[in-house]
């Protein structure tokens, strides 16, 4: 039997495919690469992580599971509460849970750290008519939301205490991520990180905030100043050297400094700009 059918067939109880890693890492990395469910479940990190550690202790003392590993898990969006039996299993004195009870207007399932009996921190909710999932981090009664993930597969993310976060990134479906700074209801775009490579720079208010600065894939950056929507190009940088400068809202072309030193100026309207002079490194003067 090949390997692989044989590891589909023979091992799947999260803490026996860590086991089995560790006992053989060739198959394990083997199982990892054929894309076997219990080896890319995040789960199977977990159970990784446990076993280390208890061979670590060995017959010492008893390993629990570390609350930095379960919000960790908790985290990852392939986590699923019908592994919570498993987790319990193997940490019985802190695990996650469902919380009973817990579900309100907002969230239809919530999330929370177990340590034996007591519920802990809340770690997740989800409400499920949206498809909305909230994070939470904080000790419990002082859980704040850190990350909001949308049914679009738009993500959120937030800083600050309870009640006064405020959004500092937001990460799009389609690769795109947009930063802000600002207090909570005064978050105001900073930057555009496009997921092509070209980022674009923003400054002013939040409703106000105008592009003052691209830069390219290729390493050009262009500079704009104007309010909100009126933005106008006034300089390019490019990555070999040279630079171009532009005048009036129609962008015309006025001045050329190249990369080994000469100057030349232009008149004229936009696509029909004429070279009027032309100032050399050596200091020899063109006039056209």
């Amino acid at each position: 039997m090949a390997p692989s059918r044989a590891l589909r067939h023979g091992v799947d109880d999260f803490s026996d495919c860590a086991a089995f890693s560790l006992a053989s890492p060739r198959l394990g990395l083997l199982a990892l690469r054929s894309g076997l469910a219990r080896f890319k479940d995040p789960l199977f990190a977990v159970a990784m992580r446990l076993l280390l550690s208890q061979r670590l202790v060995g017959t010492f003392g008893v390993v629990t599971l570390s609350e930095d590993t379960l919000r960790r898990y908790a985290a990852d969006r392939q986590a699923s509460a019908g592994h919570f039996p498993w987790l319990a299993r193997v940490s019985p004195a802190l695990c996650i849970s469902a919380v009973e009870g817990a579900a309100d207007e907002r969230h239809d399932e919530v999330w929370a750290l177990r340590r034996g009996e007591e519920s802990g921190a809340k770690l997740r909710a989800r409400h499920l008519q949206t498809g909305q999932v909230h994070h939470f981090k904080g000790e419990k009664g002082a859980e704040r939301m850190v990350r909001a993930e949308f049914a679009d597969g738009n993500v959120l993310y937030f800083e600050g205490e309870e009640g006064a976060q405020r959004m500092v990134r937001v990460e799009s479906a389609d690769g795109d991520v947009q930063h802000y700074l600002g207090e909570r209801d005064a978050e105001r775009t900073v930057r555009i990180e496009f997921a092509d490579g070209e980022v674009q720079h923003y400054e002013g208010e939040q409703g106000a905030e105008r592009m003052v600065r691209v830069e390219s894939t290729g390493g050009d950056v262009s500079y704009y100043e104007g309010e909100k929507g009126a933005e106008r190009r006034v300089r390019v940088e490019f990555a070999d050297g040279n630079v171009l400068h532009y005048e009036g809202e129609e962008e015309r072309m006025v001045r050329v400094e190249s990369a080994d030193g000469d100057v030349l100026y232009y008149e004229g309207e936009k696509g029909a700009e004429r070279r009027v002079r032309v100032e050399f490194a050596d200091g020899d003067v063109q006039h056209y």
